[in-house]
């Protein structure tokens, strides 16, 4: 499989879960997506957009304006299937108070090149880890990022919610029997997406995330995926681990978000 199949898969499942349990508006550029009960979530309520419309960029900021008029989502979220257009419309998008983002979207065939750490023990949320454990570690993260209350409760309320309609499976990760760390699994049509990497500050170094990641593929090949994907920020040290561990880059998936628009 070449790499633009690859991306093409990824983006299917980042924008499945986009849509999922929201209300959808089809567009002659993609889609609008909205889910009022999350409003402070930006994936939950955006613009999708596969090509350009004969507006522009001001026709989907007018929908997008227009679609959560008299709703509490006050963010302008825009995501670009086409890393190449959306650099071409980026000055535009910069000067009407957008900040671009940019993800890069990487994949692993078969299993991570590491030595797992024997003192990792990988257990499924609700099967053998606590909801609580998981929830505890997802809220630590959460803050580190200086997430307020209430976008934090959103985010772990609509990531379970998501998860569960998509089949997709949260785990911990306890190193020496202490929660460490968190992953996510979801598999459709012979692929596996991974989510929700993460390790407490005070486990690092101790290869958890590695382990993790390893465990989890180890999963996905069971379940006869071919390949693990994943998105990682561009410019973010995340990236250079997954390449040690063999995963390799397929593109990338551009974003301009507002945080704050008029009420």
């Amino acid at each position: 499989m070449d790499t633009n199949d690859l991306l093409r898969t990824a983006l299917g499942f980042q924008r499945t879960w986009a849509e999922t349990g929201g209300e959808v508006t089809r567009t002659a550029y993609g889609a609008i997506v909205r889910t009022p009960r999350y409003p402070l979530i930006h994936m939950a309520n955006l613009a999708w957009v596969e090509r350009l419309p004969r507006g522009g960029t001001e026709e989907i900021l007018a929908d997008l304006d227009a679609a959560f008029e008299g709703t509490e989502v006050r963010h302008r979220n825009v995501v670009f299937e086409d890393a190449q257009l959306a650099f071409e419309h980026q000055e535009a998008l910069a000067a009407r108070g957008f900040r671009p983002l940019a993800d890069l979207t990487m994949a692993q065939l078969g299993l991570p090149a590491c030595i797992a750490n024997p003192d990792l023990d990988l257990r499924e949320v609700g099967a053998g880890a606590p909801e609580d454990d998981y929830r505890r570690l997802r809220m630590r993260l959460f803050e580190g990022v200086e997430y307020g209350a209430e976008e934090s409760r959103q985010l772990y309320a609509i990531a379970r919610e998501r998860g569960a309609a998509l089949g997709q499976t949260d785990f911990v990760g306890y190193f020496q029997g202490a929660p460490a760390g968190t992953i996510s699994l979801w598999t459709r049509g012979g692929f596996g997406f991974i989510e929700n990497v993460a390790t407490m500050p005070e486990f690092r170094s101790r290869g958890v995330a590695r382990t993790m990641l390893f465990l989890a593929s180890k999963r996905a090949l069971a379940a006869r995926c071919e390949y693990t994907l994943l998105f990682t920020d561009l410019f973010d040290s995340p990236q250079a681990m997954y390449r040690t561990l063999g995963y390799f880059p397929v593109g990338e998936v551009r974003t301009f978000l507002k945080a704050a628009a008029p009420a």
